[in-house]
């Protein structure tokens, strides 16, 4: 599979349940990922979290992938793929925290404005090769390993 590696990213108001928004994450990428939390505030003064992890280990890159299961994949596979790939050759994917806190993994709707947890990841591309080629085989290679 050609990736680098893994971003995520969560923004949490002080209202929200930290325990089990933690417990959700730790499912999707592996209870033994270390999850990096910060206490900040907001742009508006408000105490906030920010859930932050970073995966370079191809193998767990791949589980997390895969971890989205197979109804999300396809969806990314019948949707314009190239709209989520930056000129970085990063695909930008948001699902639903929400969701996820119920254990179901949802692709946010694109301008709702839900809190989402943010995924990044960095398609391994060198010269030649189609970054819309790489990514479809990623994602059809977490499919099949699903």
């Amino acid at each position: 599979m050609g990736v680098h590696r893994l971003e995520l990213l969560a923004h949490c108001s002080a209202i929200d349940d930290l325990a089990v928004i933690r417990s959700a994450i730790g499912k999707l990428v592996g209870d033994s990922t270390t999850i990096t939390e910060k206490i900040d505030k907001s742009w508006h003064g408000a105490r906030q979290t920010n859930f932050f992890l970073e995966i370079t280990r191809k193998k767990d890159v791949r589980f997390v992938i895969s971890q989205l299961g197979n109804q999300c994949l396809n969806a990314l596979l019948e949707g314009d793929i190239l709209s989520r790939i930056d000129d970085r050759n990063i695909i930008h994917i948001r699902l639903s925290l929400a969701e996820l806190c119920c254990g179901k993994i949802v692709i946010s709707q694109p301008r709702k404005r839900e809190p989402c947890i943010k995924l990044k990841i960095k398609l391994e591309v060198y010269p030649g090769q189609s970054v819309e080629d790489i990514a479809i085989q990623c994602l059809q290679e977490a499919i099949s390993n699903d």
